[in-house]
């Protein structure tokens, strides 16, 4: 059984730089986010919310490229692995305005699910379906040779869920970025209840890994204001949960305050109006950045299962390079209230490379950093909002 749904929530602002830049990503898998410099369209943001797996694939004529989850991301024609039985949804975005469509197939190349065709650019589909054993391929009728993947399809048995909740010193849930082996996921985005479920006054911040296999992974749990935590555990035979504590760091007061307007598809100096400024920094030194939301909610409220637009913007610091291997140092709450403000303060090191909003990754602005900050670890970031933004942040959990 499927249900398809056209993706009326992508925003296009721009084509392709140029296909063959991205068709050129698909026979380089291994270079994890290298697709996303050369598109200049949003990407459907999902991630599994608990309800189900959610996949997310980028189509052009050289190959399917995966988007989400992480641990496809940037690979051409990758494996979905499926669990038997369990509800699924494929998200995929037409990357280069050719005709395409997606199918689900068995061995023979036998259609047992598909999509409609999309021959616009940025325009998206989704289907969602339950595997069993017959699946074995995913491709696109039109280009049958270049845009086929396999597909794995896993006993419930052999898998099992972890279930990583974070809370602060106090108890109290606390939205964090959370990787477990090669998977990620944001605590409070993956704790989003079901429709069905009652409202929690105070739910947690959990997040959700649903595919490990037994064996030892390493945890990395971290965000704005709090100390970085890494640690193990070890899946054997059963589900499990964990709970992970975050102490918290006071970076000390700000030498320096910069403002900065969130507009679509780009960050607006306060004063100079300038687009997307560079931020001049001296490492070791405390900063405040003082940000307002000017655009709301960019990508709309949207009844589905599995897929959750990222709750609102924020503001992040990160390290340069390719999109998908940025080391994040200061990540502030989302907030989708428009007008909303929020002050984020932090201390600068040498490894700050750009500044962005994790719900638009074409707002993205230069940092550049003098001098050396002796081994700061994560900016030591805390993150404090206005009346909107705070009213924000309590409803999306402080992510």
């Amino acid at each position: 059984m499927s249900n398809q749904h056209t993706r009326e929530d992508v925003s296009r602002r721009g084509v392709l730089k140029g296909t063959a830049a991205v068709a050129g990503t698909a026979a380089t898998a291994g270079t994890a986010g290298a697709y996303r410099d050369a598109i200049d369209f949003r990407l459907p943001a999902a991630q599994n919310d608990g309800d189900g797996r959610t996949f997310s694939l980028l189509g052009i004529v050289g190959g399917w490229i995966g988007v989400s989850p992480a641990e496809i991301d940037g690979a051409s024609n990758p494996t979905l692995r499926l669990i038997e039985g369990e509800e699924h949804e494929v998200i995929w975005t037409n990357g280069d305005g050719s005709r395409h469509n997606f199918v689900l197939a068995d061995e023979e190349g036998d259609v047992i699910e598909s999509t409609d065709f999309l021959a616009e650019q940025g325009e998206s589909l989704s289907l969602e379906f339950t595997p069993d054993e017959e699946m074995a391929q995913y491709y696109c009728i039109p280009h049958p040779v270049q845009m086929r993947g396999p597909i794995e399809v896993v006993d419930a048995e052999d898998v099992h869920e972890l279930r990583v909740r974070v809370e602060d010193e106090a108890g109290d849930p606390l939205g964090a970025e959370v990787f477990v082996g090669d998977q990620h996921a944001f605590s409070s985005v993956a704790s989003k209840p079901s429709p069905d479920a009652e409202e929690e006054e105070d739910p947690p911040a959990v997040a959700r890994f649903d595919m490990l296999e037994d064996g030892e992974y390493e945890i990395d749990v971290w965000t704005f204001g709090h100390e970085r935590v890494t640690d193990t555990v070890t899946i054997d035979g059963d589900d499990a949960e964990l709970t992970v504590t975050l102490p918290a760091v006071e970076p000390g007061e700000p030498t320096e305050t910069v403002s900065l307007r969130l507009e679509e598809g780009q960050w607006v100096g306060g004063d100079s109006d300038e687009a997307n400024p560079t931020l001049e920094l001296e490492a070791g030194e405390t900063y405040a950045v003082e940000w307002e939301n000017t655009i709301g909610r960019h990508q709309p409220e949207r009844e589905s299962r599995s897929f959750e637009p990222l709750p609102g913007h924020n503001f992040a610091i990160a390290s340069d390079g390719e999109t998908n291997e940025w080391n994040t140092y200061v990540r502030s709450a989302f907030t989708s209230e428009e007008g909303a403000t929020q002050t984020v303060e932090f201390v600068a090191n040498e490894d700050m490379g750009v500044y962005l909003d994790q719900a638009q990754l074409d707002a993205v602005g230069e940092i550049s950093v003098t001098g050396d900050s002796g081994g700061t670890d994560n900016g030591g970031a805390v993150e404090n909002g206005d009346e909107a933004g705070d009213d924000e942040s309590a409803e999306t959990d402080d992510d």
